[in-house]
């Protein structure tokens, strides 16, 4: 049976660059640490490191540092959702969620749930899509509001709404005088930035336009701020623009395949903490309420 203790000295050494370090971060004597951490690779069967200086870990170090992390992770997080419910009976919702979602319909959902439920403890995490999904499978966060490109049995998926991503440029661009939506003859030779949701489309028009460019900014903010530099165009799902300047338009795409389905996400099988359940049926309701303002089509 490999221990918790084993694999939160194994990190620990890690993360601190050796034993007498570790000991000191995790409050035990070196000797303990080293005597866990043969222990632990007696229990895998494998070392951990390429030489007893463990300044290297072995390809099976690797392995497990990535699994032991998402182990302590998850188990804090259940730990403390334990205590917290044994205390108010609703527990902790633990969330992710893409940026733009996080900062138009989650803070509103929240200031609903408060006033209603009153206070619970609730931790956002702000992160990217794939991101999200790893959380939320490795036990890091309970439920994740993002995009699914592919369904896994793993996971269950709940569509909230289907969202445009809109062409995004400077207030002072030539285009932002065209009438109607855009076609994508008329974005030739802009320069697109790329991101990970334009590129998550497969399109080969995207392709075609980021190749004047070679620009790839993962985040929605530097993405924004390179944009309004004078660096070139992008497109952004249309909640991103309440994150912008009023130096940047959004301008609407004539092709519909230029889109993007939000849910939220939670490991199969599992049963929500009452605090999370009920966060949810707020963010499902504002959805739905405020679908015309952010303009998206709620699901």
């Amino acid at each position: 049976m490999i221990s918790l203790t084993g694999l939160r000295s194994f990190v620990a050494v890690v993360e601190t660059g050796g034993i007498r370090a570790a000991a000191d971060h995790i409050h035990r004597t070196p000797s303990a640490v080293s005597m866990t951490l043969k222990q632990l690779e007696l229990d895998i069967g494998a070392p951990l490191f390429e030489s007893e200086r463990k300044s290297a870990l072995s390809n099976v170090g690797r392995v497990v540092l990535e699994e032991a992390r998402g182990v302590l992770a998850h188990y804090e997080r259940a730990c403390s959702a334990m205590t917290t419910f044994a205390a108010d009976r609703l527990g902790r919702c633990d969330i992710a969620s893409v940026p733009s979602v996080a900062v138009t319909l989650l803070p509103r959902a929240i200031a609903r749930v408060r006033q209603a439920e009153g206070l619970f403890d609730i931790h956002v995490r702000d992160i990217d899509s794939s991101a999200i999904v790893d959380a939320v499978e490795n036990g890091v966060v309970e439920v994740g509001l993002c995009v699914l490109a592919n369904k896994r049995p793993e996971l269950t998926f709940e569509a909230l709404f289907r969202e445009p991503l809109d062409f995004v440029c400077r207030a002072d661009h030539p285009l932002t005088k065209k009438k109607g939506p855009l076609k994508w003859t008329q974005l030739e030779g802009c320069g697109l930035i790329l991101n990970g949701s334009v590129s998550a489309l497969g399109l080969p028009e995207v392709s075609k336009l980021a190749a004047n460019s070679k620009l790839i900014a993962s985040n929605v903010n530097s993405n924004l701020a390179m944009v309004e530099a004078g660096l070139g165009v992008t497109i952004l799902p249309r909640l991103c623009r309440w994150q912008c300047s009023r130096e940047l338009r959004f301008l609407p795409l004539a092709d519909a395949a230029v889109s993007r389905t939000v849910g939220w996400i939670a490991r199969e099988g599992r049963a929500l903490q009452p605090a999370t359940a009920k966060l949810l049926n707020y963010i499902r309701e504002l959805t739905r309420e405020c679908a015309k303002e952010f303009g998206y089509a709620a699901v």
